[in-house]
């Protein structure tokens, strides 16, 4: 499964004219082809027009981030969706999407025409019963056909009651699924209300360093946000991909609290554990501490030093890591160099046949444009 690396130490004409510099010749022998430990680099030559540089380099075997994406968004710790308790006709419709909603208030009435008939039966049926056990000689019977009565006087207003769908919740609707004359079925969904204070979304993590109760940062769309990790489960279908990048993935339930009201259902979660950008297999030697903060590696890109931030992803054994950067077809990948090298250097490969002949000075590069090329 793992690709061998090949790492070259080559000659080359170096030219600084985009840095304010002079132009140089560098030059150094050819190093044989190695694994993963790079050989060590041969002695540079210093020439008349300036130091000698060796660059060991290899190509840039990558992977296509889109077999390890996944959408993450915030979603509500409590959602309710309201339903028909009983079959009929929708009367009114007393909330609007978007609208908060109190515990008890009404959301739905349905036509209770039918369910009001038979309530008002009930309540004269139990009235009679009533009359009847004053007048009966046989009080036993009297009293028993006054309890049926209050018994199906109490079902009748339980089936009124069920005509007026009230949310239990506290919250904000967030969908109204009928219109007013519409015939529905018990069951049937008639509105979504959802609970805005508390949201919460699955991320992938680290199974090994990474614990339950523990404070968490995510990043939701341009904002940092901390959160808590609830709960540590094993690692959903969805991110399996992810296996082949880390050693020890799991599910991490995250838990955001949303008092201040700033966050809201269906915004953009990111995980620094998906990768955006190719995916890369480098030494640990290559990377290193960028400017503007974060790490970066440097590549050879159409003959110009190029410095490409990555996203630190898994380990691979003790010296490689994969990381994740705005990575071209043709870059090389510099393993390592006997000098600092600044983005926008130009290079050229020299000869290594002519290293001890006089090399013509090359002309001073045209300054390129600042900043990665993509």
């Amino acid at each position: 499964m793992r690709h061998s690396r090949l790492h070259s130490a080559s000659c080359f004409v170096l030219s600084l004219g985009v840095l304010g510099y002079g132009s140089g010749t560098i030059c150094a022998q050819s190093a044989p082809p190695t694994t993963r430990t790079p050989a060590k680099a041969p002695a540079t030559e210093a020439t008349a027009a300036g130091r000698a540089v060796v660059i060991e380099r290899s190509p840039v075997i990558f992977r296509d981030p889109a077999k390890y994406q996944v959408n993450l968004h915030l979603e509500p710790v409590r959602k309710l969706t309201l339903a028909a308790t009983v079959d009929g006709v929708v009367a009114s419709v007393l909330t609007q999407v978007g609208d908060e909603i109190e515990p008890q208030a009404e959301a739905v009435r349905l036509d209770g025409r039918d369910s009001q008939l038979k309530l008002q039966r009930a309540q004269a049926a139990l009235k009679a019963a009533k009359a009847d056990l004053d007048a009966a000689k046989e009080k036993p019977a009297a009293e028993a056909r006054v309890q049926v009565a209050e018994t199906d006087l109490e079902i009748a207003e339980l089936a009124q009651t069920r005509t007026v769908i009230r949310s239990p919740l506290k919250g904000l609707v967030t969908s109204i699924l009928v219109i007013e004359g519409e015939f529905v079925h018990a069951g049937q969904p008639l509105a979504t209300v959802i609970d805005p204070s508390e949201f919460f979304v699955e991320i992938p993590i680290d199974g090994k360093t990474q614990k339950a109760g523990e404070s968490i940062e995510v990043k939701i769309e341009e904002a940092n946000v901390p959160a808590k990790l609830a709960a540590v489960l094993p690692l959903s279908l969805q991110f399996d991909p992810l296996r082949d990048l880390f050693q020890s993935p799991a599910t991490g339930r995250v838990v955001l609290q949303n008092t201040s009201g700033k966050w809201r259902a269906g915004q953009t979660v990111y995980s620094p554990m998906i990768p955006r950008f190719p995916v890369a297999e480098v030494p640990s030697a290559a990377i290193v501490n960028a400017e503007q903060g974060g790490r970066k590696v440097q590549v050879i890109r159409e003959g110009f030093v190029r410095d490409i931030p990555v996203q630190m992803l898994g380990q691979v054994g003790a010296d490689h890591l994969f990381v994740s950067g705005r990575f071209g077809v043709t870059d090389e990948l510099i393993a390592k160099t006997s000098e600092t090298l600044l983005d926008g250097a130009r290079v050229t490969s020299r000869d290594p046949k002519a290293a001890g002949t006089p090399a013509n000075t090359p002309k001073p590069a045209q300054p390129a444009a600042s900043g990665n090329s993509f």
